[in-house]
């Protein structure tokens, strides 16, 4: 005990291995500096010569001095303990200081000395900025993410507007007797507004991958009427050029996957599209086979015998807006966007995309998938619905070009259409667009459907509520009140009065599947993306045929 009261208490501050400072409060209030540990010492470069008797002021002086002593006599004042940061120059940086000064008492209960500890947070202050800086700078990056979306949305939804008014005028104008010139025409225009589609969905896909936003469904579907369906789409356009389209499903291939088949659609008519493009002559086949062994068991192979690409080209096909610069495959037109969009899609669904070409010996495009196999009864119910419900899903974000409508020798008219059951119908359209107005009522009086247009969505819930509706065609953007809103109206309308559901289709140009989902929570029943063939309206308006909006 006696060999214990002999150790300098202060001595025992080098024991600590951080900073630590004691400051003695002396008879006129004054703390001033009793001791100090060497890291302390080291920190401040001082000796504790230079530091012990004196106030925070008169050992570092200056500003630093005077935020020193304002601190130690705040906590004299207060009798509390406070924590604050200190920057101290060295001789290549500053650094941060990071103190506690606490109060001690005597056993008479007055304030006699401050003990301080220190720590070094420079680090750590650094890292701080560093995770703010990154914090900024992903919500800057997310923000120019949402604004590209919407201004695409925006120009999108601009677009498909009069693209609306032309594809279907050019629909209507070859129901008329024209002129084989004529004909060939409105062909043409019909096909280049269709074209001009195609690069508006190409270009919003593409937005999509790139803001990771592009999402896969699983799902039992049938790849073998997936193959007959895209030989059949893309047969008419391949005929045109001379060329056989020709497929290959082998028995013992499974006729049924889980996975998205309609991302899966997408990625044949992509890459049997290209193959037909750059083919002058020859064929294009699609060939199908299965290796339960493999780790991707399913192959998906497109060949053809068309230009071919040169080894050191084979990585930018798959590149966005590239092209091959070879006077061969800068005959065809396009975004550059098809190959890419197909590789980002495969590989979401886990799957690869490889090429084997050589410079005008043809092309292979294989696409290898680990889908499982599902049991064929899954999808033997929806086989003679499969059309439909790939149109359905084209419009609410998956590219579709309508094949049918290429200019061919014989200028073949659209399919008769039963229309007779549209007879009577009464149907309120909500429109603020002019030509789409014209549209719809080109398409609708001569069948016997009888309209009445409005140009907003109060006007719409006005007309609602004073006449009895078959169906109304409710545009999602309108001046002053939408479409949105119009439908949560009218439903509560009929919540109210106990009135039967009106059938309320979104006919917009908005083709987002946001739009689709916020349609749907507002109680609409189905979606008709603009442009819209005549056949698509139909079927949406019509009693026998009606089908819920898409999921």
């Amino acid at each position: 005990m006696e060999r214990s009261a002999q150790i300098d208490p202060f001595a025992l501050l080098d024991t600590v291995a951080f900073s630590v400072f004691i400051l003695e409060v002396c008879d006129d209030g004054m703390p001033r500096y009793a001791a100090a540990n060497t890291p302390a010492l080291e920190y401040s470069e001082l000796s504790l010569d230079q530091v012990v008797g004196k106030t925070a002021l008169e050992v570092f002086g200056g500003v630093a001095g005077q935020r020193g002593l304002a601190h130690h006599l705040s906590v004299v004042a207060n009798a509390k303990e406070v924590t604050y940061e200190v920057p101290i120059p060295r001789r290549n940086k500053v650094i941060q200081m990071r103190t506690t000064l606490s109060p001690l008492f005597n056993s008479a209960g007055e304030l006699t000395h401050l003990v301080g500890s220190s720590m070094d947070v420079t680090a750590r202050k650094e890292l701080d900025n560093a995770l703010e800086l990154t914090k900024m700078a992903k919500e800057k990056a997310e923000h120019a993410v949402r604004a590209k979306e919407r201004f695409l949305a925006n120009v999108s939804h601009e677009i498909r507007t009069p693209m609306n008014g032309i594809m279907g005028m050019c629909e209507l104008l070859r129901e008329t007797a024209l002129s084989e010139q004529q004909r060939l025409y409105s062909e043409t225009i019909y096909n280049s507004a269709n074209a001009l589609l195609a690069i508006v969905n190409d270009v919003l896909d593409f937005s999509k991958i790139q803001s990771d936003t592009i999402s896969v469904q699983a799902a039992p579907f049938s790849l073998r009427r997936l193959i007959t369906e895209t030989v059949t789409l893309l047969g008419a356009r391949a005929a045109t050029k001379g060329l056989a389209l020709k497929q290959e499903y082998p028995s013992d291939v499974p006729e049924a996957f889980i996975g998205d088949g309609t991302r899966m659609r997408q990625v044949l008519l992509n890459l049997v599209g290209n193959a037909i493009k750059f083919t002058t002559e020859g064929h294009v086949l699609l060939r199908v086979s299965y290796n339960a062994e493999a780790r991707l068991p399913l192959r998906i192979d497109v060949v053809d015998t068309g230009v071919g690409i040169a080894p050191e080209d084979h990585d930018m096909v798959f590149s966005a807006f590239e092209q091959v610069d070879r006077p061969e495959m800068q005959a065809e037109e396009g975004t550059g966007l098809g190959l890419a969009i197909t590789r980002a899609v495969v590989e979401r669904m886990g799957g690869k995309v490889s090429l084997q070409s050589a410079r005008g010996a043809g092309s292979t495009f294989t696409v290898s998938l680990g889908f499982p196999v599902a049991d064929a009864k899954d999808v033997a119910d929806d086989l003679s619905d499969c059309d439909e419900r790939a149109e359905a899903s084209a419009q609410v974000g998956t590219p579709q070009v309508d094949y049918e409508l290429v200019v061919s020798p014989e200028h073949r008219q659209s399919d008769p259409v039963d229309v007779s059951h549209l007879r009577g119908l009464t149907v309120l359209v909500a429109e603020d667009n002019k030509t789409n107005q014209l549209v719809v009522e080109k398409m609708l009086s001569p069948v016997g459907v009888s309209l009445t247009f409005v140009d907003d969505g109060l006007q719409a819930v006005s007309a609602y509520q004073t006449g009895g509706w078959d169906v109304i065609l409710m545009d999602l953007l309108m001046p002053g009140m939408g479409g949105l809103e119009a439908a949560r109206r009218i439903r509560e309308i009929e919540c109210k009065t106990g009135r039967a559901a009106c059938h309320i289709v979104a006919l917009t140009a908005n083709a987002q599947p946001s739009d689709v989902d916020a349609s749907h929570e507002a109680g609409m029943d189905d979606f008709l993306s603009k442009p819209f063939r005549r056949r698509e309206l139909f079927k949406a308006i019509s009693r026998e045929q009606r089908s819920p909006l898409v999921e």
